[in-house]
């Protein structure tokens, strides 16, 4: 099995990626509407013990990556503990949004390769641990529906207070609808005049197939200047 290799990442890629991530020059506009997100969360997801909440898109490049990561930084201010796990066997973003090595991860551990342990990262966030998705293989999709994939759910689960998973697009592959019988609740995210309506009534209508638990939407690349804060992020796209 070998590494898909990318393009090497600019200088000014690496800039824009924390750009993107909450900081201390973060707008309060954005910081406050991802504490607003983290608020619906909460009451949202009643059960006690560990939370699993699914974050997707309905096509690539709504910042579903981005968002997934800022909510569990604004997770990790309440002292959670916190994992960021990326379930994008096929194009995964969250290993090149924190520039991390992603030579080893989700899919290693799915093979057995590697145990889950060992393909667990700290971050520079305290209380954030991320699990990359490791070699992209040539079967993800059987993977993802594996029985090793429910073991690692049911393993994580006893170590932290919520996993938010990064998923593919609903709209392009089914690998999210798979991954939907793992988490308690699935978050779409949808980019402001970006996909258009049907696609995205589309992508309900499988979630709900799917018997997915629909948590609700974070509109983003939102004009906030012309909004009411409700359940959105607002970072700028470039």
């Amino acid at each position: 099995m070998k590494i898909k290799k990318g393009r090497a990442k600019s200088g000014s890629d690496r800039q824009l990626n924390r750009q993107r991530l909450i900081n201390a020059n973060s707008t309060f506009d954005v910081v406050e509407s991802y504490k607003e997100i983290r608020t619906n969360i909460v009451f949202s997801m009643a059960k006690k013990g560990c939370k699993v909440i699914a974050i997707s898109s309905s096509v690539a490049g709504e910042g579903k990556s981005t968002t997934c990561f800022n909510t569990a930084i604004t997770f990790a201010e309440t002292k959670s503990k916190i994992l960021v796990m990326d379930c994008d066997l096929r194009r995964p973003n969250i290993n090149k949004l924190l520039d991390i090595d992603n030579s080893k991860g989700l899919s290693n551990v799915l093979v057995g390769e590697e145990s889950v342990e060992s393909v667990i990262k700290k971050t520079e966030y305290p209380c954030v641990d991320v699990i990359t998705s490791g070699v992209i293989p040539p079967n993800p999709a059987e993977l993802i529906s594996s029985e090793a994939m429910e073991e690692v759910v049911d393993k994580l689960r006893d170590k932290y207070d919520y996993i938010l998973v990064d998923t593919p697009p609903v709209y392009l592959v089914t690998d999210t609808m798979l991954i939907t019988k793992y988490v308690d609740g699935v978050i779409m995210v949808v980019r402001q005049n970006f996909v258009e309506r049907k696609i995205l009534q589309d992508c309900v209508n499988k979630l709900k197939f799917a018997d997915a638990k629909l948590i609700g939407f974070i509109f983003n690349d939102v004009d906030m200047s012309k909004q009411r804060y409700n359940y959105k992020a607002g970072y700028e796209y470039r």
